[in-house]
């Protein structure tokens, strides 16, 4: 499997789950997932880029997409490295 696949699907997990564990949140059980805020934490760093008064879907978009980005670059510069040391 290519390097470019293999992070795009990792990539795709971890925003899915991400949206799974933000649509428990938001629909009234916060604090069941303490480890939202770690997994979420590239997309929350992305939202500070921008003003608080962005509307809710284009906010949403901005959070996976740094969520997407953040752990695209991560899963392929780690494979980049295990393939070279190999």
């Amino acid at each position: 499997m290519s390097d470019l696949k293999y992070s795009s699907l990792w990539a795709i997990a971890i925003v899915v789950l991400t949206v799974l564990v933000f649509a428990i949140n938001y629909n009234g059980y916060p604090g069941i997932f303490p480890i939202y805020k770690i997994l979420a934490w590239p997309g929350i760093v992305t939202l500070r880029l921008f003003s608080e008064e962005i509307n809710f879907i284009p906010k949403l978009s901005i959070l996976l997409l740094g969520q997407f980005s953040a752990y695209f670059a991560a899963t392929f510069l780690v494979r980049k490295i295990v393939h070279k040391l190999k």
